[in-house]
């Protein structure tokens, strides 16, 4: 894997942190190893996306919601996982809503 840079981001958004690490790697399917996280230091977890294993009733890629809405999810590509993942911490936290000047 030499040459293989990872792709990370670890900020503070509204109502917590996220944090998300991803990096090419051929031994998982579609080619990435990955775990997404949002989640709030004092009441922890609050979203998970990852592919750490694979899991019997979950498959490879997982999401994992706090209240323990654990559910396979589709992968199409590292791209459109994290716009899906950002996607839902926006809605978690109403960032859609809110402005960037």
């Amino acid at each position: 894997m030499a040459g293989n840079h990872p792709l990370e981001l670890n900020r503070a958004v509204p109502g917590g942190r996220v944090e998300m690490f991803a990096i090419p790697d051929d031994e998982y399917p579609g080619g990435w190893f990955y775990r997404f996280q949002y989640y709030h230091p004092e009441e922890e977890e609050i979203l998970r996306f990852d592919n750490a294993h694979d899991d019997d009733d979950l498959g490879w890629h997982h999401r994992h919601v706090r209240f323990g809405e654990d559910n396979e999810i589709k992968f199409r590509s590292i791209t459109a996982h994290v716009a899906r993942f950002l996607q839902e911490v926006a809605y978690l936290t109403h960032t859609e809503d809110t402005t960037n000047d």
